[in-house]
Parts: C-alpha cells; structure tokens; sequence
C-alpha cells in the first residue's frame, strides 16, 4: 500500500484535527469547565447490534453536540434488569464538561438516541441500540417538566442499578450522592442487600472490534509477537513471508490470543526505517494472516499512517512503544480509527534510552509519566476504554528497575485503574544476566517467570515470543491468583 493514499490521508486529518480543533476545545471549554472536577457524568448503554460501535457512536456524538467527553469508564458488560429476555447490555460512563443546561443536555440526549437508531416508543426497559441518561449535574438536585418529559437528577433509579454503578466506580468513586449522602463506592457495596435476587456482576471487557469482546476477569491474554525484521533483538525476527505465515499459524495452534506483528526493531542499535518500508514488511502478513484466521492482530509501530493503513488492512489495535509521542499525529489518528492502543513508557529513542535510566522511584516516575501519556491520549478523543498501559520493561531501565517493575506490578496497576496493564518482559537481557543465558532464544523457561509475577499483580495481557511455554505459565498463574476457585 502506497503511504500516499487513504491511509495518510487519515493521518492527515488527524494532524489537523491536533493543531486545530482539539487545541481550540481545550483553551476555549477546558481552561473554563475542566478545572471543575464536579461536572456532569453521564451513563450510556445499549445491547443491540455493534455495541460497542454504538458505544463510540455515542461518544462521538456528545463531542459534537454537548460538550466534551473529559473521561470515560470501562466498557462493562451487564445482565439485562426489569426485562429479562433480552441481550446482554454493554455499559459505561461518561464526564462530560458543557456549557449547556440539564435540559438543553436532555434534549440533545434524545436526538442522539433518534440519530443512531433508537425507537424512542419501544418496551420500557426493553432492548435500545442506544441510551444516554445524565445521571449528575454537578450536585444540583433537579425535578423539573421538558418538552421530551420529566427530568430527574440525579437519577431517581441508579442506586439499585449496578449496570450505572459499577462504570462510576472508575471515574468518580468517592462522588456523593447529593440526596442519598453516601459515596459511588458504598452505594455498590450495598447493592447485594437492595435486590432480592441480584444479577450477575458487571464484567469489564475490552473491544477490539467487529463485535469481539474480551472479559478482563476470566484469564490473562497472550499477545504472541511476530517481528517481521532482520534486526529483532532476539533473533527472531523473519522477512520469508512463508516463515512468517508459518510461525502464525504456530503460535495461534499454541494458544495465542493476539499477534503482535511488527516491521521496525526497537533493539539499541536497530537502524530506522520509512513508513513506506514498514508497510511494505507488515501489510502482506496481516493480509496473509487474515486470509486464514480471525485471531486478533495489534500492529507494532510508532508511526500513525503504519498504524492507519494496519488497521484498514485488519489488525484490531495499535502498541506504540513510544506511548504517542514520537508521532504528533498517532494519538488523534487512534481516536478516529476507534481502536485501542497499548501506552508504553520509553524515555528517549532506542538508540539514547540506555542513557536515560535514572529515577528517584522507579514505580513513581513511570507511573506519573505514564499518567501523563494517558491524560494526552484522553484530551485527543481516545477513551479510557479503549487505552491500555505498559511500563516498558527493558526500555531505558536497568536489571534493577526491571525486577523493582515486576516487583510491584499490583501498585503499577493501582495508579492506571481502570486501564488494564500489559507486561511484556519477554527474552529480555537483564533476564539474560540473571539467568547467564547470552542467547535470547533460549530465555523462554525465564520469560515464564515474569509471566507469573505479571499475573500475580493483576495485569491483563503478556506479551511474549515463546507462546505454547507461556500459554501454559499463564493458566497456572490465573489458577492460582486470577481464579482461585478452578
């Protein structure tokens, strides 16, 4: 594919989108409203049809029409209340900030229900391909008469609604009830004695498109990585296309969950390359993986027209090991794509990143930069949904501060709550100093450690080489930590 053609022209326009649109948003809305921290929050569901298409229909459409989305929860899937017979329901909650009043924002919420295709006169409680409720406003108390019927807030049922509940838990946890008194939090904690048969709890998932969800809580995901370079740190890496495709089909026979495919080393001395180069690597092996396999692909790369033009061709999610700033374009280009993309900590570029490996506290420092690279893809449009977080082990951190990471994987996990984590340890030299194993290919048995101290402290994908050793590292390990009860 020619980077000269759709898929530039999306990077394209996601540029601009950066220099004008959202800049113009954030000094002209946020400077005013984004400093309140009491702004209204918002609940949208729906259980028909692409949900969470819907969903990021949704999102777009308050962007446009009321304000701007300044955080979102997880998507969670949820038992369907009142109705039973019907589908499950994909939920999740949104911080709005607006100029507009509570009614004007009830007005605009039923003509977005009317654009995406909601049959407003349809069974109460019934299936809806799209509701958006305001569930806050700030912590005014409102009872009032609209043109679209009444308006209550806050809303009079959420607290026996853990469908709403549970999404606030991730942005506004320790928000009070403005008539109840009470906390998101312990008004959660009572749901079990509100109800007198409860439903199944939410479920937090992750969507990678074409209707695909993955349940965050039921195991932990590997990511099989399939470098498709001749200067690949461990050795790995392939430019035979048959090669390629055959090692897919291993790792996929092995139990990968996702590949990650990968046209540009990040080694220390790997040299660059051109957009045109990496595509020219990566586009045929998407293309020839899809040809025979569904499985998800996440495309490796730091450049936005690659990352544009991999999705077009059928990978499902973005892993920029720079986290979005090495291409001014990448984070808004990831928003209008819909998709969602690993953030990992790197200081510097690999050629300068051995440099760069001091820090006062190591969980400290990558947390707050990490944090950083969050907040930046959140004002550029991506949802928190939609945003996974990686602590870039063995890039620009020492044998030290890599086992420190692993160390404390739980407290990592803890500062970028709700985003899941993704460790990615795999063959990396310090565990070849520790093991005294010069040959990465040979590191897998020690690559299934990390595996284990990643599962042990919550984090949610590994990304790893050896796929069928680590498959079975990982099924051990959610036995034990994730899924005690197996």
């Amino acid at each position: 594919m020619d980077v000269d053609g759709s898929a530039r022209s999306i990077a394209d326009r996601a540029g601009m989108c950066l220099a004008a649109k959202w800049w113009i948003l954030y000094h002209m809305v946020n400077k005013l409203l984004v400093e309140n921290k009491d702004l209204p929050i918002v609940a949208i569901g729906t259980n028909l049809g692409d949900r969470a298409a819907n969903l990021h229909r949704a999102i777009v459409e308050l962007n446009e029409h009321c304000g701007r989305v300044v955080k979102t929860s997880r998507l969670y899937t949820t038992a369907p209340q009142y109705v039973v017979d019907q589908p499950e329901f994909l939920n999740a909650a949104v911080e709005l900030s607006t100029t507009l009043s509570p009614t004007d924002l009830l007005l605009r919420f039923k003509d977005i229900e009317v654009r995406v295709g909601r049959d407003l006169g349809g069974l109460r409680y019934g299936p809806r391909i799209l509701d958006v409720d305001l569930l806050f406003y700030r912590s005014d108390v409102i009872e009032t008469t609209t043109a679209v019927g009444p308006l209550l807030v806050p809303h009079k049922l959420m607290a026996e609604r853990d469908f709403v509940l549970r999404p606030l838990l991730d942005i506004a946890p320790d928000f009070v009830h403005p008539v109840l008194g009470q906390t998101m939090q312990e008004l959660y904690d009572k749901l079990p004695r509100t109800t007198t048969t409860p439903p199944p709890p939410p479920v937090p998932v992750l969507s990678l498109g074409r209707q695909l969800l993955w349940n965050l809580e039921a195991k932990t995901y590997v990511m099989g990585i399939l470098n498709v370079t001749p200067d690949s740190f461990s050795g790995d890496g392939k430019t035979a296309p048959a090669a390629i495709v055959e090692s897919a089909r291993r790792m996929i026979a092995a139990g990968a969950d996702m590949l990650d495919i990968g046209g540009e080393s990040t080694a220390p001395n790997a040299a660059p390359v051109s957009a045109q180069e990496e595509l020219n690597r990566v586009l045929p092996v998407i293309q020839a993986i899809r040809a025979f396999s569904a499985i998800p692909i996440s495309i490796d790369t730091t450049k936005s027209i690659v990352a544009a033009a991999a999705i077009q061709a059928g990978a499902n999610l973005v892993n920029d090991v720079s986290g979005g700033t090495r291409d001014k374009a990448m984070l808004t280009t990831v928003a209008q794509l819909a998709v969602p993309i690993v953030l990992m900590h790197m200081r510097g570029m690999p050629s300068t990143m051995t440099q760069l490996k001091v820090y006062r506290d190591i969980v400290d420092d990558v947390g707050r930069e990490l944090l950083q690279q969050v907040q930046a893809a959140q004002d550029c449009g991506i949802p928190t949904w939609n945003i996974i977080v990686d602590p870039g082990i063995g890039f620009a951190k020492g044998l030290t501060e890599n086992l420190e990471l692993l160390r404390r994987v739980a407290e990592l996990r803890s500062r970028w709550t709700p985003c899941p984590l993704l460790i990615g340890a795999s063959r990396k030299k310090f565990l070849g100093t520790i093991c005294d194993q010069p040959d990465p290919a040979e590191r897998g048995a020690a690559t299934t450690a990390t595996c284990a101290a990643a599962i042990a402290g919550g984090a949610s994908i590994v990304r790893v080489h050896d796929v069928a050793m680590c498959v079975d590292a990982c099924k051990v390990s959610d036995a034990i930590w994730r899924l005690p009860n197996v």
